[in-house]
């Protein structure tokens, strides 16, 4: 019966019988090879104040002499007006005017684009300062009703006390007609006029000073008031005190029935649930 036969290669093995890893064909071999530098490495600088070369010296003028490439001479130079068609301001505003523009015959359009633009048509220009005035004009007579409304307002007082009471911020005068002075008002209108009243169970405001009677200046508060007028002391507060502990007479407690009657809602804010 056959069978697929694999085969292994092992290191060699020395003399004692133990596997020779430090030969150049063993694994620990190849891995000890130094890695191989690449052909464009470059080695670092040992300090930044390291240099490659020396620096450039003085030249014999005892300056230092640069030597520019032609690019960048030519680029140093100084861009001219004439280098791209560029034509300066003209020397002066006279100027001479060749025989065929003299002659020259502008087109229709050009003479429709030379016209100046036409105000709106129902634009209304400034009045003149100026204006005539018509016959009919210097010839009216106003009417009775255009007289008196051309009069001045008269501001004199009108009050028999000297004052102006009577008169509105506008100066229109309102007086009282007769009527409404000798006018007498029922018995309905007088019941409104009449102030609003307190109601009777109504405790108006305490007096800042009242008189004390003789059984409170002549008290004397018993041991356990005394003990709760007195502050707490800081010997007395717990650090370990919980808050949010519910004591056991708490959980135990049941709600009087008054309680439970404060504790219903409104009957006239309940709303019963719709049964779909």
């Amino acid at each position: 019966m056959a069978t697929n036969m694999k085969t292994v290669r092992f290191p060699p093995i020395s003399q004692t019988g133990r596997l020779n890893l430090t030969t150049s064909e063993g694994r620990i071999g190849s891995l000890a090879n130094p890695k191989s530098v690449p052909l464009t490495f470059q080695e670092d600088r040992r300090s930044v104040y390291w240099v490659d070369r020396l620096p450039p010296t003085a030249g014999p003028h005892g300056t230092t002499e640069i030597i520019a490439s032609a690019r960048v001479q030519e680029l140093a130079k100084h861009r001219t007006p004439n280098q791209h068609g560029w034509r300066g301001d003209r020397p002066t505003p006279i100027w001479g005017v060749s025989e065929g523009a003299q002659r020259a015959d502008a087109g229709p359009r050009l003479v429709s684009l030379s016209q100046h633009k036409e105000p709106h048509p129902r634009y209304l220009f400034d009045r003149t300062a100026y204006m005539t005035v018509n016959e009919g004009a210097k010839n009216a007579t106003s009417t009775e009703r255009l007289g008196m409304l051309s009069r001045p307002k008269d501001r004199r007082d009108r009050d028999k006390f000297g004052v102006i009471s009577l008169e509105t911020s506008w100066g229109q005068y309102n007086p009282v007609s007769p009527a409404a002075k000798s006018a007498q008002c029922t018995s309905h209108v007088e019941s409104l006029a009449e102030p609003k009243k307190y109601h009777p169970r109504f405790a108006g405001e305490k007096p800042v000073q009242w008189s004390v009677d003789e059984s409170a200046l002549k008290a004397i508060a018993n041991l356990r008031l005394q003990q709760l007028s007195r502050p707490r002391s800081r010997t007395m507060i717990k650090d370990d005190y919980d808050p949010y502990k519910v004591p056991m007479a708490a959980r135990r407690a049941h709600a009087t029935p008054r309680i439970e009657e404060l504790c219903l809602p409104i009957p006239r804010k309940v709303r019963p649930k719709k049964v779909v």
